[in-house]
């Protein structure tokens, strides 16, 4: 049985900016763990948030909790790395949370930990730039394709690139990922459905 620990140390082992000295640094200041349990909040508006996450086991969503409804703005899971990046980075509360859909295993590592790991070692640093260049770039596409795409295009995108999702995260959570009714992913999936059998 692996242990979180051990995926973790796995996962940094293979980022190409981090020496084998460097992850084993980040390895032994990135030892908060916690375990959630399917519904638990591991941040909620208005709370700070102080780590940077690893997940080591289940699946969670990070949405905003508006009015009317709940968007979802994205999903995170296995050997992932996540935050309230806002948050972090500005030192504010968070306008957004991140909730565990399954019981998970979370691996954190501390602002200031982190802080002083990246002002050590440059290729913690890189891993740091990376890390967020990926959210960003991220964040434009997504925006750039609910935007410009019909929803059978955005259901078909995101089966051919995250497959599992559907089969980790609850179809009305997808749903509002998509930026669509519950109805009309059900109706893009039969319609799918329907023409990988004829």
């Amino acid at each position: 049985m692996i242990t979180p620990g051990e995926k973790l140390f796995s996962f940094l082992s293979k980022q190409p900016q981090l020496t084998q000295e460097a992850a084993l640094h980040l390895h032994e200041h990135w030892q908060t763990q916690r375990r959630l349990r399917r519904g638990d909040f591991l941040c909620a508006p208005g709370k700070t948030e102080q780590h940077v996450w690893f997940v080591a086991e289940g699946v969670l969503r990070l949405y905003y909790p508006v009015e009317e409804e709940e968007v979802c703005v994205g999903f995170a899971y296995e050997n992932n790395v996540l935050s309230s990046f806002p948050s972090y980075v500005r030192q504010q509360p968070s306008s957004f949370s991140i909730q565990a859909l399954a019981d998970c295993t979370v691996l954190g590592i501390s602002r200031s930990d982190f802080q002083q790991a990246r002002e050590r070692w440059p290729g913690v640093a890189l891993f740091w730039g990376d890390l967020l260049a990926f959210v960003l770039v991220g964040i434009i596409e997504r925006e750039i394709e609910i935007a410009t795409t019909t929803p059978e295009t955005r259901y078909h995108n995101l089966l051919a690139r995250a497959p599992h999702l559907f089969q980790l995260v609850p179809l009305k959570y997808i749903a509002s990922y998509l930026r669509i009714k519950p109805e009309t992913l059900s109706r893009v999936r039969a319609e799918a459905s329907s023409k990988r059998n004829i």
